[in-house]
Order: C-alpha cells, then structure tokens, then sequence
C-alpha cells in the first residue's frame, strides 16, 4: 500500500537535502536510455541516433511505474560528451547497434595543451580546436548545429518533466574539471602530469572551475533550476593518495561551493569508487551545501556516520544487485537504506550509478515500490 504522501517531489527532495525529515524517502533513480532500452525492447542504437524517442522511452517507463522523485533525464549522448571535451564511441554509429556508449579514453588532450587552456579558456579551446579531434565534426558551423538541435530537443524534454512534476530539476551538468583532463589526456598520462608537471596541470584546473562556477550560476539563473549534476570518478583514494585529492581536487571543489553555496546552488557530486579515505574533508563544507552520490563501493553507513546532519547522501541500490539480485533482495536492501540513513532526512535513495542495461524490470519496480510504500522509522 502506498504510503500517504503530503509532500510533491520538489518538496520531498528539497527537504531530504536540508537535513529535514520528508514524508517519505525521496526516490532519485539515474535511469538512463540503456534501461529503457531493455525494458521496452527496444534497439539502444536507435534511441541514440534518434534523441527525441530515448526521451521517450525514459518517460514511458517513468509513467507506466507512476513515477519516482526525480530527476529530468536528458539522455547522456554523443553531443553531451564532445562538448564537455570526452571522445566517445556511440552504438548504431562507432558501435554495435545493441552496445552501450563507451569513452574512447586515449591521449587526445596533449601536454602543451594545458597552456592553451589557461590561456585561452577551455569552452573557447574546445570550440576553436579540441572539438575537432575528439568528434567527426569538420567545421564549426556543424558543431553549432549539433549544439543548437540538442539544446532544442533538451528544452522539450523539460517541457514533458514539468508536466510530470518531477522533483530534482537539473540546472546543468558538467564532468569534474580533474575527472575531464584525466579522460581526455588518458589516466596514466594525467598521473604522470601531476607528479612531474603539477605547474602545467593547476592553471588549467583554475580555469575550468572558474568556467563552470560561471556557468552554473547563469544557467541556474536562467532556468530556476538549483541542482548541478558532477561526476568524478578519478580522484578519490582508490586511485591516488590524499596529498594528490588535497592538492588537485579539493582546492577546486571548495571554491565552487563558496561561488554557489550563497545563491543557493547544489552541486549534486556523483561519486564512483571508493572514496571512504575522502569522507571527512567534506565536513569543512557548509552544511546542507551538496549531495553526495555513491555507486556501492564507498562504505556509505560509515559516511553517514561522518556526515549525518552536515550533507545529503544519495545511496546505492547498485547495478549488481539490479541485475542479479530478486525483488525481494532489491526491496530488503532498500528497507535497510532507508532506516539506516533516511530516518532523520538527508537521505535520496538512489540507483549507485546508473541503472544498468542488464536490470530486471522487477527488480526495478521493487526500488520504485519500496521507497513509496516502506515506513520512516520512528
């Protein structure tokens, strides 16, 4: 039976991420085109190619389970990507019709490109150069094309959301600037850069943070929307040292918190592998100033430990379990999240990464079902 509800989406959300208590736990799914694909039979490739119709696909789904909390998916594609400086191979296109859009992670960022995008900016380096080696476009003219269709179809998009009241409206999105150069300069180069050229590599982060502090406040203003969606996946623990994290990464990190925190932007930090060495820095953030998002990996009642009433954690209903796991193992793991770390708010149930094409709709159905029916504990 599904619990009374005497919140909208927007609210349920807003007061998850004030450390407030909702009437139930928010329900933040990242269910992309791949889901949808297996969910509704239909090829991969051709939601890709064909943009509108992945939108659709996505909001089918969303509408047949009575929908979830948030947020407005606009489809990961090949145009998303080449604009933010990541080559990447798509299905029906680079691809298999049935595969999955993959990075195409080789050398394509070079040394001496660090100092033109210092001196040049990075969206300015991207437009007048980058774009051309990491995507088939052959002029500028047909990269403003692509960016402009895009931005048309995106703005539809918002348009079908809205009808739906959807609860976590995303001003933009953007990769972490030290998640982009690792991608796009390849990660063992990048490592190399930072123990034996870290002069070249900081200017060029300087930069790129500036640039999207600046973006997100003008988009937010332009939109409304207070939420922006940042993945890393490169700089935690897992991958290097703390002195690397404190020096690269969290310089950066706390600047745009202190750009946006006052107009009351929320970076949303999707957060992949395992950052539980990392946890405790983001005390020093503001209080209620970020989400942060684990894929199953991080320890994530041991951050709720470190965190709990300081920022809202997005939990990890991972793809494995989504995959392999039964309804009823989906719906207990659920149950656990939400008593663990959903009683006193500051808690979205979430999908730990995207949800995965191999999903069973089931088991789907089971997060969705779950997080709407099981009780807060008291």
């Amino acid at each position: 039976m599904v619990k009374e509800e005497t919140m909208t989406p927007k609210e349920r959300v807003l007061s998850a991420v004030n450390l407030e208590k909702p009437d139930r736990v928010p329900i933040v799914p990242l269910f992309d085109i791949p889901a949808a694909a297996t969910f509704l039979n239909l090829e991969l490739g051709d939601l890709h190619s064909d943009l509108e119709k992945g939108i659709d696909a996505i909001i089918k789904v969303f509408d047949d389970l009575g929908g979830w909390d948030g947020y407005n998916m606009v489809p990961l594609t090949e145009i998303n990507y080449n604009s933010g400086g990541l080559k990447v191979k798509v299905p029906g296109k680079h691809l298999p019709n049935n595969y999955q859009l993959q990075f195409d992670e080789k050398e394509w960022l070079k040394y001496e490109d660090y100092k033109k995008i210092a001196d040049m900016g990075w969206k300015k380096f991207i437009k007048e150069e980058f774009i051309f080696r990491i995507s088939d476009f052959k002029t500028p003219e047909e990269f403003r094309k692509a960016k402009a269709d895009f931005l048309s179809i995106a703005f539809k998009a918002q348009i079908k959301w809205n009808k739906r009241k959807i609860g976590l409206n995303l001003a933009t999105t953007f990769n972490h600037p030290f998640f982009i150069l690792s991608l796009s300069r390849s990660l063992i180069k990048f490592t190399e850069d930072l123990y034996y050229r870290p002069e070249m590599v900081e200017p060029a982060l300087e930069v790129m943070m500036d640039e999207y502090i600046e973006e997100g406040i003008k988009t937010s203003k332009r939109t409304g929307n207070k939420f922006v969606f940042i993945p890393e996946e490169r700089a935690e623990a897992f991958f290097y040292p703390l002195k690397i994290f404190e020096r690269f990464w969290w310089p950066y990190t706390k600047k745009l918190i202190d750009a946006w925190h006052p107009k009351g932007i929320i970076p949303w930090f999707h957060l992949d592998q395992c950052w539980d060495k990392n946890i405790p820095y983001f005390k020093e953030l503001p209080k209620g100033s970020a989400i942060l998002d684990f894929d199953g990996l991080t320890d994530i009642f041991a951050a709720k430990k470190v965190l709990e009433n300081h920022l809202c954690i997005m939990s990890d209903v991972h793809p494995t379990l989504l995959s392999l796991g039964t309804p009823k193992d989906v719906a207990d793991y659920c149950k656990k999240l939400i008593d663990k770390l959903g009683v006193d708010g500051g808690h979205l149930l979430g999908s730990g990464c995207q949800v995965p094409p191999n999903c069973k709709y089931e088991n789907f159905k089971a997060m969705i079902e779950t997080g709407k029916t099981y009780q807060l504990s008291k």
